[in-house]
C-alpha cells in the first residue's frame, strides 16, 4: 500500500474520530477541574451558602451572585486551613460589585458558611 493511500485512510478515520467527539461533547457542560483551587471552587459552587450573623453589611448571597463572585475569586491556601474539622476553611479573594472584598468561609459537607468579610479599600 503506498503513502498516499495510508494517509487517505488515517485522515478519513480522524476526521471521523472528530466528528463523534463533537457530537458527544457538544452541549454537555464537560469540565476538567485539575488543580486545587478549580476544586475548591467547583466544590462550593455546589452546595447552598449563608452568612454568619456578626458580619454586618453581607454581600448577597442568591445563586447569580455566588457565581458570579467565585468566578473571579482566588483562593488564598496560604491563608486558608482546608485540614480543619468539621468544616474547611478557605480565604477568597474576590472582586464583587466593583469592589476588592477577602471572605473567610467554612466549607461544610452541605453548605458554605461566610464566617468573615472585609472590605479592601482600592
Amino acid at each position: 500500500m503506498d503513502f498516499l493511500k495510508r494517509l487517505g485512510f488515517y485522515l478519513g478515520g480522524f476526521s471521523v474520530g472528530l466528528v463523534l467527539l463533537a457530537f458527544l461533547f457538544n452541549g454537555k457542560r464537560t469540565q476538567c477541574h485539575y488543580g486545587p483551587e478549580a476544586r475548591v471552587i467547583n466544590d462550593m459552587e455546589q452546595k447552598s451558602w449563608k452568612i454568619h450573623p456578626s458580619i454586618k453589611h453581607p454581600i448577597a448571597v442568591d445563586s447569580t451572585s455566588v457565581y458570579s463572585f467565585l468566578a473571579q475569586s482566588s483562593v488564598d491556601f496560604s491563608q486558608s486551613n482546608p485540614q480543619q474539622l468539621p468544616c474547611r476553611k478557605y480565604v477568597l479573594n474576590t472582586y464583587y460589585s466593583e469592589k476588592n472584598y477577602v471572605l473567610e468561609v467554612e466549607n461544610c459537607k452541605d453548605y458554605v458558611e461566610i464566617t468573615k468579610q472585609t472590605l479592601i479599600d482600592p
